[in-house]
């Protein structure tokens, strides 16, 4: 068991940086805060063996994000909007590159991603004196781009990741839109991951807590508070290619929204959820290409958007 562990994690441990494309990539849709979302996105801050490092050399991923969710009211536009229903589909590609040298006794990895997204929104507007009538949107352009590092450390069976990640706003944003697959502002999260691993039975325990910080939006003079978040996994190695995973999430707003454009006040958002996740290493191309697949239900939610997010990685190690 031990030797299949290791074959398989060998080229299919992504360091949970690849994960992280996914997980930001709804730009106008998900948690509390402007537009009831967020750059975080539930579940996808890991997947399997999140705190192990990669092999040295260059890893690129391609990572396609299905996210449907609703919400009472929000934000968007400057004004208030009730029944706001959202359907995004974010495609993300990307590369990292782990060094072979230690930096800080420690693996260092670097990496960026670009999503290609696709964001389509319905709302009611009240318009207070002819009441209230419905409005859509959508957009089909670039997304933020997520630039990031990690430092990996290895204790026994304990392996310890943590990691900088910043998403810089140059995507497609128009001041007054419903839809817009960019932010408009810097978002920086610092997260960590502990992983135990028992190479003896193939049964695998994340944990990664992290918070983000964001700066306000200028076209809206909104700014979304800061988020923390803590991802988990229980997962488990049942061959040499495939493992299955119970995992979840647990969002809170720890600090309120702010700025003239915070018309509904702090606004502050939690939510948790869980759901299933699979890895599978194909046997053709010597082990270097691995698929993951991902689905988290939300099963509380409160000031943000509740719905349920899909996730497929394709990542090949060269």
């Amino acid at each position: 068991m031990k030797h299949c562990i290791l074959n398989i994690l060998k080229h299919a441990v992504l360091g949970g940086l690849l994960c992280v494309g996914a997980l930001l990539s709804a730009q106008q849709m998900a948690h509390a805060s402007e537009a009831g979302s967020s750059d975080y996105f539930p579940g996808a801050w890991g997947t399997f063996a999140t705190g192990l490092a990669p092999d040295p050399g260059f890893q690129f991923a391609n990572q396609t994000l299905y996210y449907h969710a609703k919400i009472d009211k929000a934000v968007i536009a400057g004004r208030v909007d009730l029944s706001v229903k959202a359907t995004a589909v974010v495609d993300y590609f990307g590369g990292f590159y782990t060094l072979a040298d230690p930096v800080l006794g420690g693996k260092l990895q670097l990496g960026a991603l670009v999503p290609l997204s696709y964001i389509a929104t319905k709302a009611g507007v009240d318009t207070t004196l002819l009441g209230s009538h419905e409005v859509s949107d959508r957009d089909f352009n670039l997304g933020d781009t997520i630039a990031s590092g990690a430092l990996y450390w290895k204790a026994g069976d304990f392996h310890i990741k943590l990691n900088e990640m910043v998403l810089i706003p140059p995507g497609n944003y128009t001041k007054g839109n419903l839809a817009n697959t960019s932010r408009n502002y810097w978002a920086f999260d610092t997260s960590s991951a502990i992983t135990w691993l028992s190479m003896k039975t193939g049964t695998e325990i994340t944990v990664i807590p992290g918070i983000m910080f964001n700066t306000e939006n200028n076209a809206t003079n909104y700014k979304t508070g800061n988020e923390f978040h803590v991802d988990y996994m229980l997962n488990q190695f049942l061959a040499k290619n495939f493992a299955l995973g119970a995992q979840g999430y647990y969002y809170k707003q720890v600090t309120g929204d702010s700025g003239s454009g915070a018309i509904l006040g702090d606004f502050k958002g939690e939510s948790y959820g869980f759901g299933p996740a699979l890895l599978w290493q194909p046997g053709f191309d010597n082990g270097k290409l691995t698929l993951v697949g991902k689905w988290i239900f939300d099963s509380h939610h409160e000031n943000r958007m509740k719905g349920d997010y899909g996730i497929l990685l394709i990542a090949r190690k060269f």
